[in-house]
């Protein structure tokens, strides 16, 4: 059965010869017409205009005046802002695909990566490459807790020393300052599985008295849960 509405992807269809006007001088360079405006606010749609001009969204309203250098008919269809995709391993393919068509054919924008206690140490060489690439989505990083006690005490069974509790909460300073959103942890896996709830605290309250935020891949989700 086909959907009664479809949500409009604009950035697949913006470039498709077929929707360029030709006509007088254009006050913007894109005007999506008629379609079922979400504002991702969660009030309800509204049959509205969507003017852009650059990277800007420059007037929402019906029937807006003025011509776009695109136009597109979006009757019927949604019109929203980018999904977000919180928790995502982008970094297996993001390098060899920059364009991450799998994520912006289903209209997300913005992806985030480093979860899991997961994530490059430092992170500023690896956000740099990205830059480099020009890769198409949003991209949002998080230090990781494994990988930094890896760094500095390897995949042991034991207990962070104060001494390795305080380099490890440099690295998460360092992580923040390159960008970092918070510190990830993955007390599932090796090696966090092997830091007790104290030292996983000490490293979230850096991040969290650096504006981050603290995620966590449970301890265990087979049993006790």
């Amino acid at each position: 059965m086909k959907p009664s509405r479809a949500l409009l992807m604009l950035w697949l269809l913006v470039g498709s010869s077929g929707w360029v006007s030709g006509q007088a001088p254009p006050g913007y360079d894109l005007v999506i017409r008629r379609g079922h405006v979400l504002d991702g606010a969660g009030n309800p749609w509204v049959l509205a205009d969507v003017a852009v001009r650059g990277d800007t969204i420059a007037a929402i309203g019906p029937d807006l005046p003025g011509a776009g250098a695109i136009e597109i008919e979006a009757r019927g269809l949604v019109v929203s802002p980018g999904f977000i995709d919180l928790h995502t391993h982008a970094r297996r393919g993001i390098t060899d695909v920059p364009t991450a068509d799998n994520y912006t054919r289903q209209g997300v924008t913005t992806i985030f990566e480093g979860p899991d206690g997961g994530s490059p140490v430092p992170l500023r060489p690896y956000l740099d490459r990205l830059e480099t690439l020009g890769i198409s989505p949003n991209f949002g990083m998080f230090i990781g807790q494994g990988s930094i006690r890896e760094t500095v005490m390897g995949r042991v069974d034991r207990g962070a020393t104060p001494d390795e509790v305080a380099t490890m909460k440099d690295l998460v300073r360092q992580g923040m300052r390159d960008g970092a959103f918070g510190l990830s942890s993955g007390l599932f896996y090796v090696p966090g599985i092997f830091t007790p709830s104290e030292e996983v605290i000490a490293l979230a309250a850096v991040a969290g008295e650096m504006g981050g935020i603290y995620i966590s891949h449970m301890r265990n989700e087979a049993a006790r849960i």
